[in-house]
């Protein structure tokens, strides 16, 4: 029996995928909402916000996915195996993420970085919003662990988003 890497690496990438059974009733019940569309749902936040949340996200998600390596191709190219690609984090975005990054989005942390937060000392503004929107803690959470006032949260999540840069 051939036991080289090659072999066993064309064996699994050939058999099939097996079918996902649906989730169990208790894992349904753990499924959490996402804060945003629910905000925008009850009202609390209008249409223009959650625009801007989604593309905070999206750029968010596109920075930290540049800044890990790629798994490589299981398929075989020949050749040494090497360093691909290589480059700077932002050569990995498409053109319309790094657009909102470079115009929008590093704009805006910068400033909000430097704002503090009422509440716990030392809270950046901006903290307070990422928690919000891209790590989907509850208005109710981020007020807790930033010991605000309660019903407070939503105020700076508006204005933060408020002041994103997007164009006129």
């Amino acid at each position: 029996m051939n036991r080289d890497r090659k072999s066993r690496l064309s064996r699994a990438v050939s058999r099939p995928r097996k079918q996902c059974d649906s989730p169990t009733p208790e894992t349904v019940a753990k499924l959490r909402y996402d804060v945003i569309a629910r905000l925008r749902d009850h009202g609390r936040i209008s249409a223009r916000h959650l625009e801007i949340a989604e593309e905070i996200r999206s750029v968010h998600e596109a920075v930290g996915r540049g800044l890990f390596p790629t798994a490589q191709s299981v398929r075989w190219h020949g050749g040494s195996g090497g360093r691909r690609g290589g480059g700077e984090f932002f050569d990995r975005m498409t053109q319309s993420e790094r657009y909102a990054w470079e115009r929008r989005y590093l704009p805006w942390t910068h400033d909000l970085a430097t704002e503090i937060a009422a509440g716990m000392a030392g809270t950046r503004w901006l903290q307070l919003i990422i928690d919000i929107v891209v790590d989907n803690l509850s208005l109710r959470d981020v007020e807790t662990r930033y010991q605000l006032r309660h019903g407070t949260a939503i105020a700076y999540l508006t204005n933060g988003l408020d002041r994103y840069h997007t164009p006129s």
